[in-house]
């Protein structure tokens, strides 16, 4: 019986397939736990929404119309998920999440509220800052997600007329429902936003200071000295390195 003989010049070929093929089911591997990442968020996120989800209120005798805005219960909200300190919301977009706050900024950036491990994360509070939101700046994290969940939709905000369809947040914290009015949208690197102490209270004066030179939008109000201020802060999608801030005040 005759073996081929494999030639010399053939091996490299084969090697060639056997990492080509070795890449390729990585690469099918890594695109399925994104996709199986995403939908796990999604799943877990509308299902603390129907959780926590009380009915909208019926109309009144003598009043035309129910208010349609559904009540948020945050004493089965904070029972399921201890670490809520608010909920965060904004009309017409992706923007309807609780936010958490740990000992740490690490904790919720890799966990759903329940602890799962999970790329989407969770958005956060500053461990640092008042979880009553009572700080002169508070700043809440969340990331830019290519599926546009999370607070991907903040640099939406680099447009004018974006900024205009969505010029007011909201922010329920149990006990208050705050609006967040969006004075300046910009872009800092994460390295200048720490170094300038821009994310404490005692760099807010250059914060601002910069905001507004380097904002994205023209905003429909104005900062009165003293007023809290709440920052949202995400990743650009062009780099991990820069962020993009919408700077809120509370009202």
């Amino acid at each position: 019986m005759n073996h081929r003989k494999t030639r010399p010049d053939e091996l490299p070929l084969k090697v060639i397939r056997v990492i080509l093929v070795i890449i390729i089911l990585v690469s099918l591997w890594q695109i399925g736990s994104t996709l199986w990442s995403y939908r796990q968020g999604t799943q877990t996120y509308e299902s603390i929404r129907q959780q926590v989800t009380l009915a909208a209120p019926a109309a009144h005798e003598g009043q035309e119309e129910a208010d349609e805005t559904p009540a948020l219960d945050f004493e089965t909200l904070r029972s399921l998920y201890p670490d809520t300190v608010a909920w965060l919301s904004c009309a017409d977009t992706p923007i309807d999440y609780p936010v958490m706050q740990a000992s740490n900024n690490d904790y919720y950036l890799r966990r759903l509220p329940d602890g799962t491990w999970n790329n989407s994360g969770s958005l956060f509070l500053d461990y640092r800052d008042p979880g009553d939101f009572s700080g002169a700046l508070s700043s809440i994290y969340g990331h830019n997600m290519k599926d546009g969940s999370m607070f991907a939709c903040l640099e939406n905000y680099a447009d004018q007329e974006y900024y205009d369809e969505h010029s007011a947040l909201t922010l329920e914290t149990g006990q208050t429902v705050y609006v967040l009015q969006p004075l300046y949208g910009f872009v800092i690197t994460a390295q200048q936003w720490v170094e300038q102490g821009y994310d404490q209270e005692s760099g807010i004066s250059g914060m601002m200071e910069y905001a507004q030179s380097h904002t994205t939008f023209n905003s429909l109000y104005r900062w009165t000295e003293g007023t809290p201020l709440v920052a949202l802060i995400t990743c650009t999608s062009r780099s991990d390195e820069e962020r993009y801030i919408l700077l809120c005040q509370r009202v």
